[in-house]
């Protein structure tokens, strides 16, 4: 018996030490890589979200140039626009500004959403499909990064941002819910919109043509805080004057 127990002891053995290490560094390997290709995809990400709103400034000046109108105010966009006669595309009322609040949430009936609406039709932008819900790819275009866009212009009002920190005209605001502006409403970490501040402006939350929501969390003074990676941001951007 006692010589049995210790021939099955010898034939039980365990991971060395070298064993025991190469599995340790397969595994550093895979969480690494795991980790890199989380930091690829949120930069892509990150990179189409600043070509994107680019591209919706870009579309803004090409309307103009091309109507001799600012899209969504308009005002004879039904007889001039094809297929945009209803709700969410019609007239706006031709006084050369979107008439919502910066960071207030639009309705199917105003230039909100009349904004995208006649860019979309005229084939200028793309990302919804203009149907009467006031959804974010519906009424509204989603953003590359998730969420959506709003849109209004500064000298209407401005809600949930700092009027100080921002120069008149209009802006897009890049949000995470179709709602007014506030706490938790946005769909940025603080990092993540501190990058898109870095790309487009100055990297500052309070200044420039890129600011944060007032939301203290979002912000480490006249900064985005980074360190806190469970905030909800939203972000304005200033596209035209």
């Amino acid at each position: 018996m006692t010589t049995y127990m210790h021939e099955s002891a010898q034939g039980e053995k365990g991971f060395t030490l070298v064993e025991l290490a190469v599995v340790m560094i397969i595994i550093g390997l895979l969480i690494g890589g795991i980790l890199k290709g989380q930091e690829m995809i949120s930069n892509a990400q990150i990179t189409a979200t600043v070509a994107q709103m680019k591209g919706i400034e870009a579309a803004a000046s090409t309307f103009r140039d091309q109507y001799d109108a600012f899209p969504g105010d308009m005002a004879n966009a039904s007889t001039r626009l094809i297929n945009c006669n209803a709700n969410p595309c019609d007239d706006g009322d031709g006084d050369a500004r979107i008439d919502v609040n910066v960071g207030a949430v639009p309705t199917l009936a105003n230039e909100g959403a009349f904004f995208w609406n006649h860019m979309r039709v005229t084939d200028l932008i793309t990302g919804f499909d203009g149907s009467a819900t006031l959804s974010f790819g519906a009424a509204v275009p989603v953003a590359e990064i998730g969420g959506g866009y709003m849109v209004g212009h500064t000298s209407t009002g401005i809600t949930g941002f700092t009027a100080a920190e921002m120069r008149p005209g209009h802006y897009i605001v890049l949000t995470g819910q179709l709602a007014a502006v506030a706490n938790g409403t946005g769909v940025l970490t603080p990092s993540q919109a501190a990058r898109i501040d870095r790309k487009m402006d100055d990297g500052r939350s309070v200044s420039g043509s890129v600011v944060s929501e007032t939301t203290a969390a979002c912000r480490d003074g006249n900064n985005y805080n980074e360190d806190d990676q469970d905030q909800l941001c939203n972000l304005a951007i200033r596209i035209q004057g």
